[in-house]
């Protein structure tokens, strides 16, 4: 029988590691209750093995993936432990279940602890991905370009007694130790940097876009600033369709830099650029559609949905 990951959800993510877990031979499997058709055929297109309830997943599960927009992490814990409580024993064999969303360490250790009190035979790994989905590659030696997945916590994936060494390859993870939290507090400091820079672009481009000077700015960047046009045109151009993901992400970024790096009230800087995402967030959401073309068609729609709001 082949080791058994179940992953929670299958959005863009958790598609790109499920075909990834596929190719290598693994089975997996999801729970598409509640799901959308258009989910439920992207999850059978990829031979993923679809499930009605939790209580048949965890039953069936060697590991579970967490892959789920921020705001919906501890939800899906709770339906897990829950689905443990419920379901037919599981006969002593261990179930490894792997947070892998953009949380605070604060809101990942009190995860760990609910899974510690009330379901003692799952093992919690605090963890966090890095990069885009995985998608096949002919410049990859192993085949795959894939994400780093760093992992923390006192249970090491790969240690585990089910094709644990095995699966921690195929992730491309990097353990960094037993604490809980270390692993999710590297990726709010990653993410910070990384869309927080795109969160400062869609301030930019749209305010210069409203004074008609976007052209110019953009110049200029090439000018005095490498390599940073084009990294701002594609996150703009990229993060439309994310926006809504990022919210809660940018949130739990603020708590882990006043919680973790001491930074206190400084740190609420995060929740304003949370509403940055979530304004772009109710625009995506009123168009009716993710992606709005170059730099000038996101900033276009975006500027002309701020200046309704002030009038």
């Amino acid at each position: 029988m082949s080791t058994t990951i179940g992953i929670l959800s299958i959005g863009q993510m958790g598609l790109g590691i499920a075909q990834l877990l596929k190719a290598h031979h693994y089975r997996v499997i999801t729970n598409i209750s509640a799901r959308s058709d258009a989910t439920k055929s992207r999850a059978e297109s990829a031979g993923i093995e679809l499930f009605d309830t939790d209580e048949d997943l965890v039953r069936s599960c060697d590991y579970i993936l967490s892959i789920v927009p921020p705001r919906d992490a501890i939800a899906t814990a709770k339906r897990v432990e829950v689905a443990l409580a419920n379901g037919r024993d599981r006969g002593g064999k261990l179930l490894y279940y792997l947070d892998l969303n953009a949380i605070s360490p604060s809101t990942v250790k009190t995860m760990a602890r609910s899974f510690e009190q009330n379901a003692p035979g799952l093992r919690f790994v605090d963890g966090g991905i890095i990069g885009g989905p995985p998608s096949p590659s002919e410049t990859e030696t192993n085949g795959w370009k894939r994400p780093d997945v760093p992992l923390s916590g006192p249970h090491p994936l790969h240690s585990a007694p089910v094709s644990g060494t095995h699966l921690a390859e195929v992730l491309n993870t990097r353990y960094l130790g037993a604490e809980i939290g270390t692993a999710s507090g590297l990726k709010c400091c990653f993410a910070a940097l990384s869309k927080g820079f795109t969160a400062l672009a869609l301030q930019s481009f749209t305010t210069a876009s409203s004074l008609g000077v976007l052209n110019p700015l953009l110049e200029y960047m090439d000018v005095y600033n490498i390599g940073a046009r084009q990294k701002a045109e594609r996150s703009v151009v990229g993060c439309t369709g994310k926006a809504y993901r990022w919210v809660e992400e940018m949130n739990q970024i603020g708590a882990c830099f006043e919680e973790e790096g001491g930074w206190k009230g400084d740190a609420k800087v995060f929740r304003e650029i949370a509403s940055v995402f979530q304004g772009l967030a109710d625009v995506v959401e009123r168009e009716g559609k993710d992606e709005m073309g170059d730099v000038e068609g996101v900033v276009g729609v975006l500027g002309e949905g701020l200046r309704k709001e002030r009038t």
